[in-house]
């Protein structure tokens, strides 16, 4: 993907510098209050979502001194979540995380329908970053990313690859490697990524598109074995595992995962809410836990995850012009 995270950071950072920690955002007249705050989650528990969501509401519910709690709405690669949050009162006492690019993909593929854009949302805060990964079990044939291509041109669409969802950024990743190297896979769509996991785990598939959190804790038990981190770059928690670019293979998949709001919410609310998300991902055990989870603490305001939107919305739509199957 020409969306790299260089880029990105670049046209971010001036933005994200304007956000000064511990600066007190406008009263939000008694929000939260004692109303519960539900964070909808498009995915099944326990994938890297779900899991990251699950950490920020526990420390949402510390600071704002009033419970917050996670709501999985799995399916359609997150849809029917973005679904939810857009039709829910733009009061801030429902929130939900996103993966970029994967939601901009429910917006620019008409034949899904979708009853939202862009402007639809509000963003809060950019919570993490990961990049994409490809991985097979330890016991795979397949050595390299090499090898895999190698293999699928011999039997074009029948090499089985399991996903979080159609179009979901693992899912992109393997699009984008289908074209880069001029062959195509079985992809198997899942409502999130730990059921992805499961299916290579079980020999279901051939391999998992992923994100590093997915296979992590299977590379360090030694069932499997990564085949490449679709980056600009390595990934220090996979230390040695070479990017598909390396190999041959220009693929840049990566997701930008953070919190919105529903359009309309109140400035003020909307203030509240990234000064405490930037207050949680400044510290150093939120940070450790998300680095333990094999994700990148990259907290961003209100103005410049907006503007990261745009960049990858704009380099997406090339992609969605000739949509996969």
């Amino acid at each position: 993907m020409d969306v790299t995270r260089s880029k990105l950071l670049k046209g971010c950072a001036a933005a994200a510098m304007l956000a000064v920690i511990g600066q007190a955002p406008a009263t939000a007249q008694g929000y939260p209050g004692s109303k519960v705050i539900n964070v909808l989650v498009g995915y099944a528990p326990g994938g890297t979502t779900d899991t990251a969501a699950r950490l920020m509401a526990a420390a949402l519910e510390s600071e704002l001194k009033t419970k917050v709690q996670v709501v999985n709405r799995a399916g359609a690669a997150s849809q029917i979540a973005m679904t939810e949050l857009v039709r829910a009162a733009p009061d801030g006492y429902t929130l939900a995380y996103a993966v970029l690019p994967t939601v901009t993909t429910h917006y620019l593929d008409k034949s899904r329908q979708a009853v939202y854009t862009r402007e639809s949302f509000q963003p809060v805060a950019l919570h993490f970053f990961t990049p994409a990964m490809l991985a097979v079990r330890a016991d795979s044939p397949y050595m390299s990313l090499k090898d895999f291509v190698a293999a699928a041109k011999e039997k074009p669409g029948t090499i089985k690859i399991s996903d979080s969802g159609l179009m979901a950024v693992p899912h992109i990743q393997v699009v984008m490697l289908e074209r880069a190297a001029g062959v195509s896979f079985a992809s198997v769509h899942f409502t999130g990524g730990a059921p992805s996991v499961t299916a290579l785990l079980g020999g279901h598939v051939d391999a998992l598109a992923g994100g590093i959190s997915d296979a992590l804790p299977h590379l360090k038990a030694g069932t499997f074995r990564v085949l490449g981190i679709a980056s600009d770059q390595p990934d220090p928690a996979m230390p040695g595992v070479p990017t598909h670019a390396a190999q041959g293979f220009d693929v840049d998949a990566a997701s930008w995962t953070g919190v919105l709001a529903p359009a309309a919410t109140p400035k003020p609310v909307v203030d509240m809410l990234t000064a405490t998300i930037q207050r949680i991902v400044a510290t150093e055990a939120h940070r450790q836990k998300l680095e333990e989870l094999g994700v990148t603490p990259r907290y961003l305001p209100p103005e410049a995850y907006a503007k990261a939107w745009i960049d990858i919305e704009t380099r997406m739509k090339p992609i969605m012009d000739a949509p996969p199957k």
